[in-house]
């Protein structure tokens, strides 16, 4: 995977954040719990807005995982196919002429394409700052509420791309927090409710890139129903749409599915990093997401 004489190649190539490490298993579940019906899934089932029996799932996953301080309703959510198809919704819901979203950098090499393919926003690249000091992953909470407070402020979306919140698979040697949901914090009196969103999908926890499945969660309904017309262009499948809903509403199962793949994401950053410091090569420690930091110093330019 790694040549110095080809570093260009590998961190254009490797940096693409997909997983196949719970492919065996979302295989299995699928092969033996999945049946299709041809009046729901060989037809245009109810809408644009997703399957009811997959909003409802995605809605009671979110008041299980991400801790929301006011519970999640089905109406609140739009299924999209992945959330990419997502942010072009909100750039063109959001932006009018001349505006933009700001993004903290380093950031996502799809973003520009995503904001402004078809809105025309423009991309805002940011580094965010608090205290003085880069932004340090153990004040999460604190930066969250830090953005909040400033979005509420000038009135301004807050927008929290929340893609890889089962992720976090403990690593002793890092600082990195749990999970914090933007919809887990107090934010009253610091924003309208109706100025946060929040974007999610089955392509990281669940290792499912190529089923294309997007969530945006929003208790703005202007958004959601502006959202649900563009959505008439990215229609996910009924069929897909309905595997990911049997997997959560089966509840057992994904529990067990999310602790193993936090385990397998365990042992395979410990394969990678154990790698890089038999090569001298050094990383940045952390303990969630797919992807690894590291320095090209001693690289021959």
């Amino acid at each position: 995977m790694f040549s110095p004489d080809h570093m260009i190649e590998y961190l254009t190539k490797e940096c693409l954040a997909e997983t196949w490490l719970m492919q065996d298993n979302l295989t299995s579940f699928l092969n033996t719990s999945f049946v299709i019906d041809p009046l729901y899934h060989l037809t245009y089932g109810q809408g644009a807005a997703g399957s009811p029996f997959l909003r409802k799932a995605v809605a009671e996953f979110f008041n299980a995982y991400f801790d929301p301080r006011q519970r999640v309703n089905e109406s609140e959510i739009i299924i999209a196919s992945g959330v990419t198809a997502l942010i072009d919704s909100i750039a063109w819901n959001t932006c009018s002429d001349d505006e933009g979203i700001i993004i903290p950098r380093p950031l996502y090499n799809g973003f520009p394409t995503d904001t402004r393919l078809r809105s025309q926003g423009k991309l805002l690249p940011a580094s965010f700052v608090w205290d003085n000091e880069t932004y340090n992953f153990d004040k999460s909470k604190d930066a969250l509420i830090a953005i909040a407070r400033f979005c509420g402020k000038h009135k301004i979306h807050f927008i929290s791309d929340e893609i890889y919140a089962n992720t976090v698979f403990g690593n002793p040697g890092s600082n990195a927090p749990n999970f914090t949901s933007v919809l887990s914090l107090d934010l009253d009196d610091i924003i309208d409710p109706k100025l946060v969103h929040v974007l999610y999908g089955m392509s990281k926890d669940f290792g499912a890139s190529g089923l294309r499945l997007g969530v945006l969660h929003s208790r703005n309904e202007d958004l959601i129903q502006a959202a649900y017309g563009v959505n008439l262009f990215s229609w996910p499948s009924y069929l897909v749409q309905d595997m990911w809903g049997r997997l959560l509403n089966n509840t057992t199962k994904t529990h067990e599915f999310l602790d193993e793949n936090k385990r397998r994401l365990g042992e395979a950053y410990g394969t990678v990093t154990d790698w890089l410091r038999n090569h001298s090569i050094e990383y940045y420690d952390q303990g969630s997401v797919l992807l690894s930091s590291i320095g090209s110093s001693h690289c021959p330019r």
